[in-house]
């Protein structure tokens, strides 16, 4: 969850430039309402509980050593056009970017 709230940054940095984070998450909406409360975080998790954006972007998969479903994480700059202007996707689940590369990213796409 730490990860969660090193995004507040970038945030911050999305809303000085007219943008806004959001973050989609398998959880069901109680469940992601909760996080957003606990965790004090600025910016909504919406979510996808039948995971169809999930799925849509290629980030669900069926681990089959664990005999479980999981969701990759992924990380998305979309620009005012609607354009993919930047995307990272994890190689391992518990990978994340850092949230000072994704600032530099923004910075970079002003």
């Amino acid at each position: 969850m730490s990860e969660l709230r090193g995004l507040e940054a970038v945030s911050r940095k999305l809303e000085s430039v007219g943008g806004k984070l959001v973050a989609i998450s398998s959880d069901t909406v109680k469940e992601a309402k909760g996080v957003t409360t606990r965790q004090k975080l600025s910016y909504d998790i919406l979510s996808d509980e039948k995971v169809n954006v999930i799925r849509a972007l290629g980030l669900f998969f069926h681990e089959s050593t664990m005999d479980k479903d999981t969701t990759i994480p992924a990380h998305y700059l979309i620009d005012r056009t609607g354009r993919v202007a930047w995307r990272w996707i994890a190689r391992k689940t518990h990978d994340r970017p850092d949230p000072k590369d994704v600032i530099a990213i923004i910075e970079g796409l002003e």
